[in-house]
């Protein structure tokens, strides 16, 4: 009884410093931890009160295998270790292989890390699914498997490797019919690299279960009479063009690769879905679309080993934003047996939206100026696009001014970069006053495109308006200044008094002729008046 109680002891202090460990690597504090001190590894389950009867099962399976796991502990060395296919995209030392009792829930937790200089973005990882319990040990009760992490930290901004870990956590259920022993669980693992290219590999783990003694064991290793589970991998994908564009078609083709060297694989169908975008369920659509409608494959068969290229055109929605979209293919096939497996994968597709602007017209105030003036021109540039320009500068360089330069800045979509850049005049415009304004932008990967809008202005020689006569020009007149002067002013004054004597005489002559008017009217008056008198 002494030694029993002295085991308990030992469990629950074996499973307390377990706990610790486990919620340091990122685990959570709200799980409870499990270790089975027996020579395997340790795990983390949930426990359910529901389960209680199975409980009991199984720790008179644990007892009934205990010498399996005894036997078995030699090799479990290399059931502790995770590893990958790309030499970069790691998992961390912190890696625990966990233990799954059947019929209970479990934490899987893949701590990966990035040993890249650089930093890698859009990381996808999606467990390998399979419905056949020799082939994967847990539950298939939910649609969604796939964990993603925005940005792997790489080495350049983070040194210390423990701090660049990040932690991908699933939760199963392990089947009730699941064997004990040593299952193998594949990740495929999808990111993107700083020059947005998209990059596969797969990270290889395993997973201790603990099943009924009636289900057998695993034996914890892969007999030459069992027929390899066929599994089908997209090796790599490429667009025609390259550079897919928001609103245009392109032509995605996907490489897939039977990984089986023993087992083929028939009557396979695959459906492609791009990434659902969209503020609520109303609203949301497909990123790409299909221009025939359909959006699966069917092949008849991939050899063991074998390869196949699958290409459909689609349509990129004209409003998404600049970014990686995912597009998500799910499996269905078949082995040479007719046993059912299912599948997923996904690949990163870079969607480019064309940077658009517009000008408002110029104001050149003033448009014309002498050598050696000022003139200030303004306008105003507007995005139209959907991408945001970046280092938005305008510059102006003609012959007949002086070189100029406007730093705007960035301009968001929708947004409006004003320009007010003052120039002067170096030389006569030569040329009919065109003077074009270069207006340079970069894209997110730092590309630079230029475009020219022209502006009117003419520049003039500087001209004195005061005029004064030098001794040679007094030379070639040969006359004085004051005697031209005075001369000027006595004609100016004959010219006056003439005007005047015209004017007077004009005047007298109007008075005279109005005078003799009345009279003659008087004696016509007088005349008529003496003829009524003799009548």
């Amino acid at each position: 009884m002494k030694n029993n109680l002295r085991e308990k002891i030992v469990r629950i202090a074996a499973g307390v410093t377990l706990s610790a460990v486990l919620m340091t690597f990122g685990a959570g504090s709200s799980l409870k931890a499990y270790a089975e001190i027996n020579g395997s590894a340790p795990g983390l389950l949930i426990n359910n009160s529901s389960d209680s009867s199975d409980s009991s099962n199984s720790d008179s399976s644990s007892n009934t295998d205990s010498s399996d796991s005894s036997s078995s502990s030699g090799d479990s060395g290399q059931y502790s270790q995770a590893t990958s296919t790309n030499p970069y995209i790691v998992p961390a030392a912190t890696w625990v292989t966990p233990v799954a009792t059947h019929g209970q829930a479990l934490y899987v937790v893949l701590p990966l890390v990035n040993m890249y200089d650089y930093n890698v973005r859009d990381v996808i990882v999606t467990p390998v699914l399979s419905s056949s319990t020799d082939e994967f040990p847990f539950e298939i009760d939910s649609t969604g498997f796939t964990e993603k992490i925005e940005t792997l930290v790489g080495e350049k901004e983070q040194p210390d490797r423990n701090k660049r870990v990040q932690n991908c956590v699933w939760t199963f259920r392990t089947r009730d019919t699941v064997k004990s022993g040593y299952y193998r669980l594949d990740y495929q693992v999808t990111y993107t690299d700083p020059l947005c290219e998209v990059h596969n590999c797969t990270i290889s783990t395993y997973v201790k279960t603990v099943g009924l003694p009636k289900y057998g064991t695993t034996d914890g290793y892969e007999k030459d009479t069992k027929l390899s589970t066929p599994r089908v991998i997209v090796t790599g994908f490429k667009t025609e063009p390259e550079s897919v564009k928001a609103g245009e078609k392109f032509m995605l083709t996907l490489t897939m690769k039977n990984t089986s060297n023993r087992t083929a694989v028939d009557n396979m169908e695959l459906d492609l879905t791009g990434t659902v975008t969209g503020k609520d369920e109303a609203s949301s659509y497909a990123a790409f679309l299909p221009t025939s409608g359909a959006n699966s494959f069917y092949v008849n068969s991939i050899p063991a080993g074998g390869e196949t290229n699958l290409s459909m055109e689609f349509t990129a929605k004209a409003d998404l934003e600049q970014k990686p979209y995912v597009m998500d293919i799910k499996m269905k096939y078949e082995d040479d047996e007719a046993n059912p497996y299912e599948g997923e994968a996904n690949v990163s597709i870079p969607v480019h939206q064309p940077a658009r602007f517009d000008t408002s017209s110029a104001t050149v105030e003033p448009s014309s100026i002498n050598v050696g003036e000022q003139s200030d021109v303004m306008f105003s540039i507007y995005n139209t696009g959907k991408t945001k320009l970046y280092n938005v500068s305008v510059s102006i360089n003609a012959p007949s001014v002086e070189p100029a330069l406007a730093f705007v800045g960035a301009i968001e979509s929708g947004g409006t970069g004003n320009v007010d850049v003052m120039v002067t005049g170096v030389a006569p415009t030569e040329d009919d006053g065109v003077i074009p304004c270069t207006i340079s932008y970069e894209d997110e990967s730092g590309n630079v495109t230029q475009e020219t809008k022209e502006i009117n202005l003419f520049v003039s020689e500087y001209m004195e308006d005061d005029y004064d006569y030098t001794e040679e020009e007094e030379e070639q007149t040969g006359m004085n200044p004051i005697v031209r002067n005075l001369i000027i002013a006595v004609v100016s004054i004959i010219v006056l008094v003439i005007l005047l004597t015209v004017f007077f005489k004009i005047r007298k002559k109007k008075k005279k002729a109005k005078e003799e008017a009345e009279l003659r009217e008087l004696a016509e008056e007088t005349t008529e008046e003496e003829k009524n008198d003799d009548q």
